[in-house]
């Protein structure tokens, strides 16, 4: 699945996500910005990660062990640069808040190395159809293989269950003033 399709399927997973709603309240103006942040992230993981896709229905992005804090460089060259002028002042504000409550977050429950699964996203009309667990699949396998911890963050309660499933756990969980509510979660190899 090339990085437009991608980054499609990932925008109308997200588009009612709490991260997002909070990042862009506006449903029409979200929209049309989601497709261009994927397509950012979508090159940042093919670029410096690992993008495992069941096409048209689903995709994971993964950041590997030795490159889950990349700097400004790499999020320039993805084309993560342009936020301020996609997401607005006040988008790129938000957003600049709640990763800053994530990146705050892992570094209480996980030290490197460790796989991050950055972005995981289903399609809406095929959520429950078992594509989230196939995309993601081959990372815990080798994860498992090379005796790595994986990680991730959720702003959706819901997705708990799906993730305890293939053996994560949460590690913490956060409502700060103002932000949504997230999860972080880890997984043991094994």
């Amino acid at each position: 699945m090339s990085v437009p399709d991608t980054a499609t399927v990932l925008a109308r997973a997200f588009h009612n996500d709490a991260m997002f709603t909070y990042i862009e309240p506006d449903e029409q103006r979200r929209a049309k910005v989601l497709p261009w942040f994927f397509g950012a992230a979508a090159r940042l993981g093919a670029k410096y990660g690992r993008i495992d896709v069941d096409p048209g229905r689903a995709a994971a992005i993964w950041l590997p062990p030795g490159k889950t804090d990349l700097g400004p460089r790499a999020l320039v060259g993805s084309g993560f640069a342009a936020a301020p002028l996609r997401l607005g002042i006040g988008g790129f504000r938000r957003f600049g808040s709640i990763t800053s409550a994530f990146d705050a977050a892992k570094v209480t429950v996980i030290a490197p190395p460790f796989w991050h699964l950055f972005i995981l996203g289903v399609e809406p009309s095929e959520q429950g159809c078992g594509h989230g667990g196939r995309v993601i699949a081959p990372v815990l396998a080798q994860a498992d293989r090379d005796g790595h911890r994986c990680y991730l963050e959720t702003t959706e309660e819901s997705n708990l269950a799906f993730y305890r499933r293939r053996g994560f756990e949460v590690s913490s969980d956060h409502a700060p003033a103002g932000l949504p509510a997230f999860w972080t979660m880890t997984r043991q190899p094994g």
